[in-house]
């Protein structure tokens, strides 16, 4: 009897173990969408869009240098742009601005589903605009809240790719060239006082 109520108690932790690394596992994107919308990703980033709006355009924009994405349904749309590695702005700088002016629009600092960015709403258009660690993204929503579209995305710290002075790389360049350097400056010296070799 000992060993059935063992063999009981040891199925029943197993079962609790398994229910709780079930309710820990990460939610993807695609879950953590509201009702009604579905997932469309730019770098690694999920954007939620409703599902009766239709993806219109898409691709890289050569003069601004973006991705985008644009979808409509009727005279509502969901404008998605996403600048990558922006050489002006990055998660840092953003944080320290009050407001952010794009174009002629002045954009106030705020959070919207946990991203800190800065939005304004004008003629019914929503602006919001973020940096995950050294991408902009630009939103303009017209119809679905920008929270819902935003929920999925976690926005990540800027993190320096090279905190040192010089990389790796820099360092076996630096080293090379010295060793270039010093090997030539005994070919000169030899050649100087007339070594024969």
């Amino acid at each position: 009897m000992d060993f059935k109520k063992s063999i009981l108690t040891v199925s029943i932790i197993l079962m609790i173990l398994f229910s709780i690394a079930i309710l820990m596992s990460p939610i993807s994107a695609e879950d953590n969408a509201p009702k009604g919308f579905e997932t469309y990703y730019m770098r690694g980033y999920g954007f939620n869009v409703p599902s009766s709006y239709k993806l219109v355009d898409e691709g890289w924009d050569e003069v601004n240098h973006l991705n985008y994405m644009n979808f409509q349904k009727g005279n509502n749309f969901v404008n998605i742009s996403l600048e990558r590695h922006s050489s002006s702005f990055n998660k840092n700088v953003m944080d320290g601005f009050s407001s952010f002016r794009l174009n002629d629009e002045k954009l106030y600092k705020t959070s919207i589903s946990g991203i800190t960015g800065f939005y304004n709403k004008r003629n019914k258009v929503k602006t919001f605009v973020f940096a995950s660690e050294d991408d902009m993204v630009y939103l303009h929503v017209k119809g679905p809240k920008v929270s819902n579209v935003v929920s999925s995305i976690n926005q990540r710290d800027y993190k320096p790719y090279h905190n040192s002075e010089y990389d790796f790389d820099d360092d076996a360049y630096y080293e090379s060239d010295a060793f270039d350097d010093s090997f030539d400056d005994s070919f000169d010296d030899a050649s100087y006082y007339n070594y024969a070799w």
